[in-house]
């Protein structure tokens, strides 16, 4: 799916919040899937959101460090 979003026309400012999404998407379905998070008690998707929000926080603060944003 990403592949023909590539190769199709359209322009960049369309082209990569769609690959996000797509890709967000695609996380969501495989954790749910493989984890079996979805059969599971909700406490074990709590503790993997918990782990998640943490590792994305960590991620942003090291961008921030390194001065990623700042063009």
């Amino acid at each position: 799916m990403e592949v023909g979003i590539y190769y199709a026309e359209i322009s960049r400012a369309l082209l990569i919040p769609l690959l996000l999404i797509f890709a967000v998407i695609k996380f969501v379905l495989v954790v749910l899937w493989y984890m079996h998070l979805r059969f599971d008690s909700r406490t074990y998707a709590r503790f993997f959101m918990i782990g998640l929000a943490g590792a994305v926080t960590l991620f942003l603060v090291v961008l921030l460090t390194f001065r990623a944003f700042s063009g």
